[in-house]
């Protein structure tokens, strides 16, 4: 003789199997790198000075990310940042004391995600300090973000504009 299982047991054991399966679906690392100028038209005075960058998100056009959804991106860290002063400018990383790089978007609020205090690099180029704990994910699921570097001069500046690279390298993890 056969045993019945109710159908409310048989509902909740399918609901259990797929949430399990659901849920042990394993995610994925991609590393990626994304590039950005950010740019401020002088003069700047000696203390801090802010060069902004507009960043818009296409998660297709990222090399690595080019079938993965905002919906897939789980968590996105910070490898490392380098900042690289545009070759014709009139300074180098010795005129400044020292740098700050946050992140903002129209939906998340302003982060701060490296820093370099004191700077002592002597020429275009700069790796900065990156926080450990910090998580991308919500900027990379946005339209569009801005990083903001602030630069702490060491004296006035009659430059036109100044510009930097900033050259983020993350891992992504996605489903």
């Amino acid at each position: 003789m056969k045993k019945v299982i109710n159908f409310p047991y048989r509902l909740l054991s399918v609901v259990l199997i797929v949430s399990f399966f659901v849920t042990c679906t394993p995610s994925t690392e991609t590393k990626i790198n994304l590039n950005t100028k950010a740019t401020a038209m002088g003069p700047f005075f000696a203390g801090p000075n802010s060069l902004i960058a507009e960043y818009e998100v296409d998660l297709a056009s990222i090399k690595g990310l080019e079938n993965v959804s905002a919906k897939q991106i789980k968590e996105v860290k910070v490898n490392s940042i380098k900042l690289n002063l545009a070759k014709e400018e009139e300074l180098d990383f010795s005129d400044i004391f020292s740098a700050s790089l946050q992140i903002v978007s129209g939906t998340t609020g302003m982060q701060s995600i490296a820093t370099k205090n004191p700077i002592e690099s002597k020429g275009n180029e700069l790796v900065m300090d990156v926080s450990s704990e910090v998580d991308l994910s919500e900027y990379l699921k946005d339209k569009q973000f801005s990083l903001v570097l602030d630069l702490d001069f060491a004296e006035d500046s009659y430059a036109e504009q100044i510009g930097a690279i900033i050259d983020l390298d993350l891992t992504v993890k996605h489903k």
